[in-house]
C-alpha cells in the first residue's frame, strides 16, 4: 500500500513537472521583464525628454503702472521685460510675430492685462505670484502682522495616540502597491483559468484523456495538473510583480517620486504574501479543473460564465484598501473563497496576527483538499462523457461521494 502511494506520488510530480514546462518558457519570462523595463524607459524617458525639449524660456514683456510688484522664482522658465505703457504698440506687433509670449500690464493693485496668442499654460505661475504679492500689501495696509494672520488661520493640530501596538495607518504607497499585487494575483489566477481550460476540455475533444486515465488515475492525472498549473500561476506572478518593481524603479530615476513602500521590503512579508498566493492558486485551479472536465464544448457551453467567479473575491478586496481592520475583513480573511486576497491586502496596510495568518492558511488549505477530492471524482466521471454535459444534479451527487 505504501509502495502504491509512494509511485501515485512520484506520478502526481511527473504530471506537474510535464504541465508546468509544457506553458513555462524561461525566455519568455525574460522577455517579458525585459519590454516592461523597455517600455518603462520608453514611458518616463520621452516624458523627460519632452518636458525638456518644451521647457524653453517664456517671455513676457511686463508693464508696470502701480507698487505691485512680480517676483518670480528663480526656477521658474519665465523671463520679464520691463517697458513702458508707451511701447504697447511696438510690443503687441511683437506678439503678433511670435517674438514674445505675452505683453502683462498691471494697471493698479488689484487689476491687471495679459495679451497672449494662445492659451497660456504659465498663467497660474504668474496669477499665484501677483495674488501672493497684492496679499503681502493689503496685509501691511491692515497693520497686521504677517506672523499674527498665519496664526489665526493655523490648523488645529491633534496628535494621534493608539491603544496598541499596531502599524500606523497605511499610507497612499502601500495602499498603492496592495492593490497592484491584488490585480496581479488576479492575472495569476486567470491565467491558470486558461491554462487549465485549454488543457482539460482540449484533450477531452481530443480524446487523449482516454489513454492517459488507463495508464494512471483520474485522481493523480488531476492532482498533477492542478500543482503543476499552480506553480506556473506563480512564477508568472513573480514575473510580473519584478516587472511592476522595476517600472517604479527605472520611474524613480527620471524624478517621477514614485518608489516601493518600505513595509513590501520585509522578507517574511514577502514570504507570506507568496505562501498565500500559492495556496490561493491551489484552491482556484482545483475549481477551475472541476469546472473544465463537465464541459464538452467550450464554444457552446453556458458554464463558461463560472470562471468569472474569481472576480468576485478580488473586487471585495480593494474595500481592505479603505478599512482594513474592519470585523467584515477579518471575517473575509478567513472564508476560504476570499481570504487569498483580502489577508494578502491585510498584510500589506495593517498588523496581521500570527495566530489569524495561520488560521486563515490551515482553512483554505483544508477547503482546498475536499474540493480536490471533488474535483477529482468530477473528473473521473466526467471527463469520459460525450455528447452531453453532466447535470448539476449529478455533479451534487458526485460531490456528496467524494466526501465519504
Amino acid at each position: 500500500m505504501e509502495i502504491k502511494s509512494d509511485k501515485n506520488v512520484k506520478l502526481v510530480f511527473e504530471v506537474a513537472k510535464w504541465e508546468f514546462k509544457r506553458w513555462f518558457k524561461l525566455k519568455e519570462q525574460v522577455i517579458t521583464i525585459v519590454v516592461g523595463a523597455l517600455i518603462s524607459l520608453l514611458i518616463f524617458g520621452s516624458q523627460s525628454l519632452l518636458t525638456k525639449i518644451s521647457d524653453k524660456q517664456t517671455e513676457i514683456a511686463f508693464i508696470n503702472n502701480s507698487k505691485l510688484q512680480l517676483k518670480l522664482d528663480k526656477e521658474t522658465k519665465i523671463k520679464l521685460f520691463e517697458n513702458e505703457i508707451s511701447q504697447l504698440d511696438s510690443l503687441k506687433n511683437l506678439l503678433i510675430e511670435n517674438k514674445i509670449d505675452g505683453i502683462l500690464i498691471i494697471t493698479d493693485i488689484d487689476n491687471a492685462e495679459l495679451f497672449v496668442n494662445k492659451e497660456p499654460s504659465w498663467l497660474n505661475t504668474i496669477q499665484e505670484n501677483l495674488t501672493r504679492e497684492r496679499q503681502h500689501i493689503k496685509i501691511e495696509e491692515s497693520n497686521i502682522s504677517a506672523e499674527r494672520l498665519s496664526d489665526i488661520f493655523k490648523q488645529l493640530d491633534i496628535k494621534l495616540n493608539y491603544t496598541e501596538l499596531q502599524k500606523e495607518k497605511s499610507g497612499s504607497g502601500e495602499k498603492i502597491a496592495a492593490g497592484i499585487f491584488i490585480g496581479l494575483m488576479l492575472v495569476g489566477i486567470f491565467l491558470g483559468l486558461a491554462y487549465q481550460f485549454v488543457a482539460i476540455t482540449g484533450e477531452k475533444q481530443l480524446r487523449i484523456t482516454e489513454v492517459i486515465v488507463a495508464s494512471i488515475s483520474p485522481q493523480t492525472w488531476i492532482d498533477g495538473k492542478i500543482l503543476g498549473i499552480s506553480f506556473l500561476s506563480l512564477a508568472m506572478l513573480i514575473t510580473y510583480s519584478i516587472t511592476s518593481i522595476m517600472f517604479v524603479f527605472i520611474s524613480g530615476l527620471f524624478g517621477s517620486g514614485w518608489s516601493i513602500p518600505i513595509t513590501i521590503t520585509n522578507p517574511l512579508l514577502i514570504i507570506g504574501l507568496f505562501t498565500f498566493s500559492l495556496a490561493g492558486f491551489f484552491f482556484w485551479n482545483t475549481f477551475f479543473s472541476a469546472i473544465a472536465a463537465t464541459i464538452n464544448d467550450p464554444n457552446t457551453s453556458a458554464r463558461g460564465s463560472l470562471m468569472m467567479v474569481p472576480a468576485i473575491p478580488i473586487a471585495i478586496a480593494f474595500f481592505t484598501l479603505g478599512n482594513p481592520d474592519s470585523v467584515a475583513m477579518k471575517l473575509l480573511s478567513l472564508f476560504p473563497l476570499t481570504s487569498t486576497p483580502v489577508i494578502s491586502a491585510r498584510m500589506v496596510l495593517t498588523e496581521v496576527s500570527i495566530i489569524e495568518i495561520l488560521i486563515s492558511l490551515l482553512l483554505l488549505l483544508v477547503f482546498t483538499w475536499y474540493l480536490r477530492k471533488a474535483a477529482g471524482k468530477i473528473f473521473a466521471l466526467s471527463v469520459l462523457m460525450y455528447g452531453k454535459e453532466p447535470t448539476w444534479r449529478e455533479i451534487s451527487r458526485w460531490f456528496s461521494k467524494s466526501r465519504k
